[in-house]
């Protein structure tokens, strides 16, 4: 399956809903009441709220798409005054994970950040999706500090890691 990764659109944001919402069955069901994903979902992960984020100059997103159709996101956003570039949302529909679509996602996010200047990618991951921090830790992220997020009532602990970018991410252009 070959999959191609591209700048987001506008029309792409029901597809990043589909997927977000997806993903979260899967991933954060085990250990996050449904009412809890639901309520904090439907306050950001509306289209109201996607547009607007879409909308703001600070952030990215790069859709991962197969022939079927989109198979993932990668959402980025720049904060200035911390002069740091995060990745705050890199999620792969569950048939598609393990095929290399988060990798093409993470390196177009890379080359973004190089806009910025930065030489680090910055990203928080909860500590109990197990998979997902493994995945990033064999990716070269190393966690540095542990925070609450909260999500409607229910409040887990956030793994707060970087990964210096590596001499190949200067080579790639960004889509």
């Amino acid at each position: 399956m070959t999959f191609s990764v591209q700048p987001w659109q506008k029309h792409d944001l029901r597809a990043v809903r589909e997927i977000t919402w997806t993903t979260w069955q899967s991933a954060y069901a085990p250990f996050i009441p449904a009412d809890n994903l639901k309520t904090y979902f439907g306050a950001h992960y509306s289209l109201r709220a996607l547009r607007a984020v879409y909308a703001d100059p600070f952030v990215d997103g790069f859709i991962g798409t197969t022939e079927c159709g989109p198979a993932g996101y990668l959402r980025t956003r720049y904060v200035g005054d911390e002069h740091r570039f995060y990745v705050t949302s890199l999620y792969i529909l569950p048939e598609h994970q393990g095929r290399g679509l988060g990798g093409k996602l993470l390196a177009a996010a890379e080359a973004r950040a190089l806009r910025y200047g930065v030489d680090a990618v910055w990203l928080g991951v909860m500590a109990r999706n197990k998979r997902a921090l493994a995945w990033y830790r064999r990716r070269g992220f190393r966690f540095i500090r542990k925070e609450p997020f909260a999500l409607a009532a229910t409040t887990v602990e956030h793994r707060i890691g970087y990964r210096k970018m590596n001499a190949a991410a200067a080579r790639v252009p960004p889509p």
